[in-house]
């Protein structure tokens, strides 16, 4: 350290001689008053930077619960779709003669064909392409707290707008649910950009990844409730799925606009200690502008993307059409298709704890590099997820193993957020919002390509070998993406991430 004066031992280095306090870093004598580090205190009470990945989390559960309650909802807001789609070749049902009774159909407000709503549930990921960049960007120069808070709180808003739009004309509607995503997009590289300012290099396999489980919480509580919601008299039945969702983002935007903060300088009741750690092993922020050249031309973020695109491939197509299968070729009534689908991304949540607590364990250790580390984690989570997907295919109608195959095949996902979807803060932590950005929009493509792949393979073919080729292509499309990874990505903290290194 460059402090030009002799320091207390007593003090660890923290105190001069002279009693006055001395910088964190010798790069932090440049920094506004607002970077220097505070009066010692003791430690109390959950850490900081884990305070912020708790609010981190519940912004994650809002986010997806915004994102597909319409999913959900449509069934209620629409008549039944006619028999031209049901299956041609399927399972034999489980339904006895009365089931129709114990869950008779809801006849909704609106007749849109099955093409309509697929652009109603699409339009989603057409506005969610369009800001990922300038999210990243804007969190890297002005603070990650209120673009992610924003996006949500927007978001949530609009939400509240989307009964209202249906009713006046589904055109408007579908510009809600566009700008929805929209307002969504800025979150996940917003949050990137975040972690880059808060989470140490030996945290980032595991607190990340399990903020961002928020997105299968969402969804596993989502689910259920949306149902329960549309059934219920509740606020007009369907609606009330909208309003609640909608209330739920604004009151978490309160929470955190009080307890999220850019960065530890900027946090007020940090303690001494914390902010020590984080700001002596976090690069500095840098101040220049972004270097487009180097980003461009960077290797290993073609890996990072492509295998981002492949991954979000395989995840939209389950997210988006399991409903379809469960209820279409295994036959399962509404109840036990809401239940049926909550249940893999339940595998997800555990197996991305669990796969981010080993991976953070095996580079605290040194057993492995950082580039082997995550090379191995998105091995894994390809491997497994391919090779339960072909399994799904080969099971037929056994219900209780294709589900147990689906479930691992997600949770095989898992892996990839302490392997492959966490590598920009590997390679770039002070860029890691922009590169988010970049890969993320580019990943957000499958969320309508997907869909059509499905709807143009079962058109008039809802088949168990329709079915077996879509779990076959995507499982292809998985061991592809972690191929080109392994061969594009080198884990190494590229030079251009810092200032104080001469290019």
């Amino acid at each position: 350290m460059r402090l030009g004066k002799r320091m207390d031992s007593t003090d660890s280095g923290l105190i001069n001689n002279d009693g006055t306090q001395i910088p964190l870093l010798a790069n932090e004598e440049e920094k506004d008053d607002d970077h220097r580090i505070e009066p010692l205190s003791k430690a109390r009470g959950i850490p900081a930077r884990y305070v912020v990945a708790i609010w981190a989390f519940l912004g994650f559960l809002c986010l997806y619960s915004l994102r597909v309650n319409l999913s959900v909802a449509i069934v209620a807001m629409t008549n039944p779709q006619s028999t031209n789609n049901e299956s041609v070749e399927a399972c034999p049902s489980t339904n006895n003669s009365n089931s129709s009774s114990v869950h008779p159909y809801i006849h909704g407000e609106f007749d849109w064909t099955p093409k309509t709503q697929g652009f109603i549930l699409g339009s989603f990921f057409y506005g969610y392409v369009l800001t990922q960049v300038i999210g990243g960007l804007l969190a890297e120069r002005y603070g990650a707290k209120w673009i992610f808070g924003g996006s949500i709180f927007i978001a949530g808003i609009l939400t509240l707008l989307t009964p209202l739009a249906a009713r006046i004309h589904v055109n408007l509607l579908i510009a809600i649910r566009l700008l929805i995503g929209a307002f969504e997009a800025p979150a996940f590289p917003s949050a990137t950009a975040l972690w880059g300012r808060w989470i140490p290099p030996l945290e980032r396999s595991i607190v990340p990844p399990i903020a961002s489980t928020g997105k299968e919480i969402g969804i596993v509580v989502t689910t259920p409730l949306v149902s329960l919601l549309c059934a219920s008299t509740f606020l007009g039945g369907w609606p009330s799925a909208f309003y609640v969702f909608g209330v739920l983002s604004c009151l978490w935007f309160i929470g955190w606009a009080l307890y999220a903060y850019n960065s530890p300088s900027e946090h007020p009741r940090i303690t001494y200690e914390e902010k020590l750690y984080l700001l002596r092993c976090i690069p500095k922020p840098k101040k220049s502008p972004t270097p487009w050249y180097d980003i461009i031309t960077c290797v290993p973020l073609y890996g990072i993307a492509i295998q981002h695109i492949c991954t979000n491939f395989v995840f939209y197509i389950l997210l988006t059409s399991l409903p379809t299968y469960f209820s279409t070729i295994l036959r399962f009534n509404l109840k036990q298709n809401g239940i049926m689908f909550a249940i893999p991304y339940l595998f997800q949540l555990v197996f991305t704890i669990v796969s981010g607590q080993i991976a953070d364990l095996i580079r605290a250790k040194k057993i492995l590099s950082t580039t082997a580390t995550r090379r191995w984690q998105t091995i894994i989570g390809a491997f497994g997820t391919s090779f339960f997907l072909v399994l799904v295919g080969l099971v037929g109608c056994n219900q209780v193993l294709a589900v147990i195959f689906i479930s691992l095949s997600l949770g095989f996902i898992g892996f990839q957020g302490s392997g492959s979807l966490i590598s920009h803060l590997d390679i770039a932590s002070n860029y890691a919002g922009t590169l988010m950005g970049i890969t993320n929009m580019l990943a957000a493509i499958p969320g309508f390509v997907g869909p059509i792949f499905v709807g143009w393979i079962t058109n008039h073919n809802q088949t168990l070998a329709a079915w077996k080729l879509i779990f076959n292509v995507s499982s292809s499309v998985c061991m592809f993406g972690c191929l080109i990874y392994c061969i594009l990505f080198n884990g190494e903290e590229q030079l251009w991430n810092r200032d104080d290194v001469e290019q």
